[in-house]
Order: C-alpha cells, then structure tokens, then sequence
C-alpha cells in the first residue's frame, strides 16, 4: 500500500512541475535584442556570400567519415 501512495505522490509532483512550465512557458516571452537581430543578420550575410547550403540528413550520411574499419 505504500508503494501505491509513493507512486500516486510521484505522479502529482509530477503533474505540478509540468503545470508551473506550462505557465512559466505562457507567461514569460522572449524577444532578441536589437545587437542579437544585428549580429544574426550579419551573419546570414556573410553565409550568403560563401554560398552557404545548410545540408540535411542525406547530404551528412554521404560524407559520414564514421565508416568502421572502411574509414581506415
């Protein structure tokens, strides 16, 4: 019986945590500065310039240098 009530404790403690993120998560709201937006813009800018092409998980595997025993 006194597993079911550390369980049930468990469970409450839990739900609490996750209600008081919820709440921090609505109430609290989080904007860059304007040095933040600059810095991201400039950036962006250089990235553009090198012609910068973010790769997704196809273009990583082709270059995957984690081969085993075929690296070497």
């Amino acid at each position: 019986m006194t597993g079911l009530y550390i369980f049930i404790a468990l469970i409450a403690i839990a739900l609490l945590g996750w209600a008081v993120a919820e709440l921090k998560n609505r109430c609290i709201t989080f904007e860059h500065s304007e040095a933040e937006k600059e810095e991201a813009e400039l950036l962006y800018n250089e990235q553009k310039e090198r012609d910068f092409r973010e790769q997704n998980l196809k273009d990583l595997l082709e270059h995957n240098s984690t081969k085993g025993y075929k690296a070497i």
